[in-house]
């Protein structure tokens, strides 16, 4: 499923005029984390952690119930992949809303789930959601 909507969605974009993509879920705060980090975090451990971070964002917004988000998260550590960094603080992953916004023509454009299997694209995170959105991601990791 996966690898057809890819294709059904990037390949007429091969320029991408069209920067609304579900493809890019795990690739807005990811990029942050992996340009400030010293201690060698891999593409798709960041990717991951940008992934589940989004989850949250998810959540608090009444797209992902308490349930999916935890099977989410079960599911990632059952494989070994990370959900958190040290990088994941509210003046870092701000940057990755701003840095979003440069690269993607003035606006988030950020995927967050809308269900597990569905996805939204939003443009009106606040920095204010991102701090708390935050202090969720230690919580469950506490």
């Amino acid at each position: 499923f996966f690898f057809s909507h890819c294709g059904q969605e990037l390949g007429p974009n091969l320029w991408e005029y069209d920067l609304e993509r579900c493809v890019d879920f795990g690739h807005s705060f990811s990029k942050i984390i992996e340009m400030q980090c010293t201690d060698g975090i891999m593409h798709g451990e960041a990717v991951n952690v940008d992934g589940f971070f989004c989850c949250i964002l998810s959540w608090r917004r009444g797209l992902l119930t308490r349930e999916e988000l935890e099977r989410v998260f079960l599911c990632m550590k059952s494989i070994g992949l990370p959900t958190i960094h040290t990088l994941c603080q509210p003046d870092t992953l701000w940057r990755g809303v701003e840095d979003a916004i440069e690269h993607r023509h003035g606006q988030q454009r950020i995927p967050l789930v809308r269900g597990i299997g569905h996805s939204v694209i939003v443009n009106d995170i606040t920095r204010e959601e991102i701090v708390q959105a935050v202090g969720d991601l230690e919580s469950i990791h506490q």
